[in-house]
C-alpha cells in the first residue's frame, strides 16, 4: 500500500468519525436537536423519523471505513470511491452548519455539490466496480447507494425551504401545485433507480425516496398533498417488485431482471 492510499484511507475514518459522526448526533442522537428538522417548515417537509434512515447510512458507512482495510476492498477503496468519501463528507458537515443557521440558498447550493461528489461515487461503482461478493454489496455499493438517494431527498426538501414557505391558511394552489411536482419528481427518480443501466438497477436508492415519500405523508396534513405524497409513496415502494410480480404471473419483463436489492 503507498503512502497516498494509507493517507486517503486514514482520512476516511477521520471524517467519518468527526464530520459524519457529528450529522447523525444532530438528528438521531440521543437529544436530538428538533430544528436540525422541522425549524425550516415546508409543506413537503416529512415527519422527524425519516432522519433515523440516516442513522442505517451512518452505520454501513462505518462498515466502509473498516472494510478499506481489508485487501478485497482495496481497490474499490481506493480507485472506485477515492477521495470522493472524504469530499462528501465534509460537504455532508458544511450542509448541516449552513441549515441550521438559517442560510437555506448556500445550504441548497452545499447540497447540490454533495449529491454530485456522491453521484460520482456512486456511477463510478455501477459502471466500474461491479460487487464481487456479499461485503462489497453491503460496505461499498449499498451505503452510497442509500446515501444517493437519501441526499436527492434532502435537495428537494432544502429547495423548498429556500423558495417556499408555509402560510397560516394553508398551502394555495400555487404551494400544492408545486409540492406535487417535488413528489412527482421524487418518485420519478425512484423508479429511474430501478431501470437505471438495465442489469444494474438499484433498488435501495429507491426504498429511501419511498420511506421518504411515506413521512411526507405522515407529516402534511392538507388532503391533497397528504394523498399525493401516499400514492407516490406506493408508486415507488411497488415498482422495483414489478420484475418479481411479472414472474410470479409467468410474464417477463424487459426490465424484469434488473433489480439486485445491493447492486
Amino acid at each position: 500500500m503507498s503512502r497516498l492510499h494509507l493517507l486517503q484511507k486514514v482520512a476516511n475514518v477521520v471524517v467519518y468519525l468527526f464530520f459524519l459522526g457529528a450529522t447523525v448526533y444532530s438528528v438521531v442522537g440521543p437529544k436530538p436537536d428538533p430544528k436540525v428538522i422541522l425549524e425550516h417548515e415546508t409543506y413537503i417537509t416529512p415527519a422527524p423519523w425519516v432522519f433515523y434512515v440516516w442513522s442505517v447510512i451512518h452505520l454501513l458507512l462505518g462498515g466502509f471505513v473498516v472494510y478499506q482495510w481489508f485487501e478485497p476492498a482495496h481497490e474499490v477503496a481506493v480507485h472506485g470511491v477515492g477521495w470522493h468519501f472524504v469530499i462528501s463528507s465534509v460537504l455532508n458537515a458544511v450542509w448541516l452548519s449552513l441549515w441550521q443557521k438559517g442560510h437555506l440558498v448556500l445550504a441548497l447550493i452545499a447540497i447540490l455539490f454533495t449529491a454530485s461528489s456522491v453521484s460520482f461515487v456512486f456511477y463510478n461503482l455501477e459502471k466500474n466496480y461491479a460487487a464481487n461478493n456479499w461485503w462489497d454489496r453491503i460496505f461499498v455499493h449499498a451505503p452510497f447507494s442509500l446515501w444517493h438517494g437519501f441526499v436527492v431527498f434532502v435537495a428537494v426538501l432544502n429547495t423548498f425551504a429556500a423558495f417556499t414557505s408555509t402560510q397560516v391558511d394553508g398551502p394555495d394552489t400555487l404551494h400544492i401545485t408545486l409540492v406535487i411536482f417535488g413528489l412527482v419528481f421524487l418518485a420519478s427518480t425512484a423508479i429511474g433507480y430501478v431501470e437505471y443501466k438495465g442489469a444494474k438497477g438499484d433498488v435501495t436508492g429507491a426504498l429511501v425516496i419511498a420511506i421518504g415519500l411515506f413521512a411526507v405523508f405522515a407529516q402534511q396534513h392538507n388532503a391533497i398533498i397528504h394523498w399525493s405524497a401516499l400514492a407516490a409513496a406506493i408508486i415507488t415502494t411497488l415498482y422495483p417488485a414489478r420484475p418479481y410480480i411479472f414472474k410470479l404471473l409467468g410474464r417477463s419483463s424487459e426490465s424484469g431482471e434488473n433489480a439486485p436489492l445491493l447492486g
